[in-house]
């Protein structure tokens, strides 16, 4: 059977996953918890980003992740975790994408009309001026859609590029404190 299992586990695979050590109640755990993923064989997906999903003070542990079986990972084969910025948790936010870069070919993304651009002072004059450049239905359309994104590109810039380039940094500066 295919199956995947994705969550906080509160233990871990291997003594490289935690920082300090920790007391023998815990080992317990860790080795019900190992017997447990050998039983069932499941298997790591592995991931991206920072190594540690969970911290407190100085103490750093890998207690998030994606476990799936075989036949799981035969239809998902191109399945990625990623460990996010922790944000405002002491847990690391798990990003788990299924088939990576189907959704990436900009060819394929339809258009989406922005909520921001209405609050913009510019908007309305321009969209009055360029629905009006063309009269057939279509070239309206194509038209409009297209001056829309040239002009939010430029008035806004790229959103989703700055936002992924802040969250690298802040990935790094995860990295480097660790």
């Amino acid at each position: 059977m295919a199956w995947m299992l994705m969550g906080d586990f509160n233990a871990i695979l291997h003594t490289h996953e935690r920082t300090e050590s920790i007391s023998n109640s815990c080992l317990r755990g860790d080795l019900a918890f190992q017997n447990c993923v050998n039983h069932c064989s499941l298997l790591d997906i592995g991931y991206h980003g920072a190594p540690f999903t969970w911290h407190r003070g100085k103490f750093f542990i890998h207690l998030d992740r994606v476990l799936a079986s075989l036949n799981w990972q035969v239809l998902f084969p191109k399945a990625t975790l990623t460990h996010l910025n922790p944000m405002k948790s002491n847990h690391a936010l798990l990003l788990l994408k299924l088939h990576p870069n189907y959704f990436d070919c900009h060819s394929r993304r339809p258009f989406h009309f922005e909520a921001a651009w209405i609050t913009h002072k510019e908007f309305p004059d321009l969209l009055k001026c360029e629905w009006n450049m063309h009269n057939n239905w279509n070239q309206r359309l194509n038209h409009t859609k297209q001056s829309l994104l040239d002009w939010n590109r430029f008035t806004f810039g790229n959103v989703f590029y700055t936002k992924c380039r802040l969250l690298q940094r802040l990935n790094g500066i995860t990295r480097k404190l660790l």
